[in-house]
């Protein structure tokens, strides 16, 4: 199991800069603030390992670094900032940006107030996230539900930030919003942030992902369809079968970058023999965080009924399922 690190170095300006924020003349009695610049660099570490990869070398998924793109993927980070005032107990939104450059996240924040900030870092894996000319969809919506283009810098805003960081609907086409996308999402967030406190600041980014991995032998006669998630697999009798895996999103993302974090998930499976006769079967899958779970699928028939389900513990990062349906 990896924990990434987002490490936000803060980096002052050599002077301090004096806000007048009414735009009024200083006056002894005009109130000044002083504000600096907060530059942002996220850094990846590794601060464990793990037995295997998430995604081990014999599936047709290489292994990867959690959030190290393929050569042509895009990798996203969405950023909300809030602000609290002296004397207050809220936080209130004060910023908000889309960036495809790490080295570009700066803002300038007041010195006498604490911040929060929320990251979601986004990787493309097997599903793509849908742009039309830069500008994004969910889960990178912002206000009232618009897309956020990516300007590597930040909007000011008391108003508007992109709420669904922790949701997992994601646009992976124009019209298609899948809540489990095949690919890498990493949150985190810091609060009570003072920008004179400290010139680095480290924010832990955590996983909320999962993997899975089918094996199906195509029927003897027929079709048979998988279904899982909002995903479909399908084998027809004379196909050479089916062997295959991807790297998942959890739906929940603040869930699921915890510990232990489980999810119970139906798997159904629909097998339409050559005279028309439907068998339907059913079987819970339990998927957890930063582990890939194998799932191995044969049907044959005609014979007596018979139904064997086994889950076997690989590894501490992998786990097999077979399911051996017989009819």
């Amino acid at each position: 199991m990896c924990i990434l690190l987002c490490s936000l170095l803060f980096v002052a300006c050599e002077k301090s800069v004096i806000d007048n924020p009414d735009g009024q003349k200083n006056t002894n009695k005009s109130r000044h603030r002083v504000t600096r610049v907060v530059r942002i660099h996220p850094t990846e570490l590794r601060v464990e390992s793990m037995e295997e990869p998430l995604i081990s070398k014999s599936s047709n998924v290489q292994s990867r670094g959690a959030s190290v793109p393929e050569e042509g993927k895009v990798k996203l980070y969405a950023v909300n900032v809030f602000e609290k005032k002296v004397g207050s107990e809220l936080y209130e939104k004060y910023a908000y940006g889309l960036f495809s450059d790490p080295s570009k996240i700066a803002i300038r924040m007041f010195e006498d107030n604490r911040y929060k900030i929320e990251c979601l870092e986004v990787v493309e894996g097997d599903d793509h996230l849908y742009n039309k000319e830069k500008s994004y969809q969910a889960p990178f919506l912002h206000g009232e539900n618009l897309p956020t283009k990516v300007t590597n810098q930040f909007v000011m805003s008391k108003t508007d930030n992109m709420s669904n960081l922790q949701k997992g609907e994601t646009n992976i086409s124009e019209t298609k919003v899948q809540r489990y996308p095949r690919m890498i999402k990493l949150y985190g967030t810091q609060e009570d942030i003072d920008p004179k406190a400290s010139k680095d600041l480290t924010i832990d980014m955590r996983k909320a992902v999962f993997g899975l991995h089918f094996k199906i032998t195509p029927p003897e006669e027929g079709t048979l369809e998988i279904n899982y998630l909002g995903w479909k697999l399908a084998q027809k009798s004379g196909q050479t079968g089916y062997d295959g895996g991807s790297i998942y999103a959890f739906s929940e993302i603040v869930e699921a970058t915890k510990d232990g974090y489980q999810l119970v998930a139906p798997l159904e499976m629909k097998w339409t023999k050559a005279n028309g006769t439907v068998v339907q079967e059913h079987k819970d899958l339990t998927l957890k965080r930063n582990v890939k779970t194998k799932v191995e699928i044969v049907v044959e028939g005609p014979k007596a009924r018979n139904i064997s389900f086994r889950e076997e513990n690989v590894a501490m990062t992998e786990e097999q399922i077979e399911w051996h349906v017989v009819k």
